[in-house]
């Protein structure tokens, strides 16, 4: 592993369970509004699922849909171009047939003040210490008990002092902090409710906001200012917005939470991401990528998206009037970011 250089590297996780591998500067800057990019060849029926940034280093953690966890080291993933299909996780992972991935996770090192915090898509939320995770074997390891009819959808990196952002389908959001919920060192343990939702709603984003960027009072205040760090709330029509974070109150876990967008009826939330870092005062850097049910990818910049309300409906980000809805949306660091070419 000594001769592999430690770089920046894209995974980018399909429906149908194919990863492909890929320099950060494949993708050129698009300008919000406009229609994208093809992420390239895929097959038949597939669409993105999930697209984070990495180390080659990094140890990539795999979550499944029924609760299992599976780890490779990141080079092993095989690199390859835009125009590529992928390598099917069967050829990398130990998946039985009907298992999907649906998040993943990297890690550097296995500290132990850091957590795993795991999200169904039913609303059960489970904190879980992450040295629990440092050896898996090659079959997997149960990460959380899930009910009938239940699948484990989202999973992030987590400290006590940091606040933990859940949003449903129909705009609602909760945001609390990690050391609000209880660390289980049992991994087969199901967790605890994180929202109460209402018969047709489900969940739809999870994001972490470090102790570090956030100020938030653990008493809400209605005097709300624009200033980061923000909640950027991507629906499914392709239209978004930035909110404030002291726009929202610290709710506790297991309530219906408050609005955080008023969509239309026919429409759904895809993704929140906590964006904005308040000691950079020229703005942030940060890039949003967002694919569509066609495979469409529209890369632009955070700074360009509107600071609005909780009750607003937000501005166009991406125009789908041939590619569908919004199937995912993913988040480039300012850090990475700047390694990536951009035109104007």
């Amino acid at each position: 592993m000594d001769v592999i250089p430690n770089e920046e590297m894209l995974l980018i996780l399909t429906e149908k369970g194919y990863l492909k591998r890929m320099n950060p500067n494949t993708f050129n800057l698009q300008h919000r509004g406009t229609i994208g990019k093809s992420v390239g060849k895929m097959r038949n029926n597939d669409s993105m699922s999930d697209f984070i940034v990495c180390q080659t280093h990094d140890h990539v953690l795999y979550f499944s849909d029924k609760g299992i966890v599976y780890s490779a080291r990141a080079y092993k993933i095989p690199e390859c171009t835009r125009t590529a299909a992928g390598t099917p996780l069967v050829q990398l992972l130990s998946l039985p047939d009907g298992e999907k991935i649906t998040s993943i996770v990297p890690v550097s090192k296995f500290c132990e003040d850091q957590y795993l915090v795991m999200l169904t898509v039913n609303g059960y939320i489970k904190k879980v210490p992450l040295n629990a995770f440092s050896a898996i074997r090659s079959t997997g390891i149960i990460s959380i008990r899930l009910a009938p009819g239940d699948e484990l959808k989202w999973v992030r990196l987590c400290g006590d002092d940091d606040l933990v952002a859940l949003a449903s389908q129909n705009g609602m959001v909760i945001v609390n902090t990690c050391n609000k919920l209880r660390s289980h060192s049992s991994r087969s343990t199901r967790g605890v409710v994180a929202m109460r939702l209402k018969e047709d709603d489900k969940m739809a984003a999870m994001d972490v906001i470090p102790s570090t960027i956030h100020t938030m009072p653990e008493k809400y205040s209605s005097r709300v200012d624009s200033s980061p760090p923000w909640l950027l709330f991507i629906a499914e029509n392709g239209f978004g917005k930035r909110v404030s974070l002291n726009a929202f109150r610290q709710s506790l876990f297991n309530r219906r939470g408050m609005r955080g967008y008023k969509l239309p009826e026919d429409c759904r939330l895809a993704a929140v991401f906590v964006v904005g870092d308040p000691t950079d005062d020229d703005g942030s850097d940060e890039q949003v990528v967002l694919v569509s049910h066609g495979g469409t990818v529209n890369r632009i910049k955070v700074k360009d998206i509107s600071i609005q309300g909780r009750a607003a409906k937000g501005v166009i980000l991406m125009r789908l009037e041939h590619a569908g809805k919004i199937q995912s949306a993913s988040l480039i660091s300012a850090a990475a970011a700047e390694e990536i070419i951009m035109e104007d």
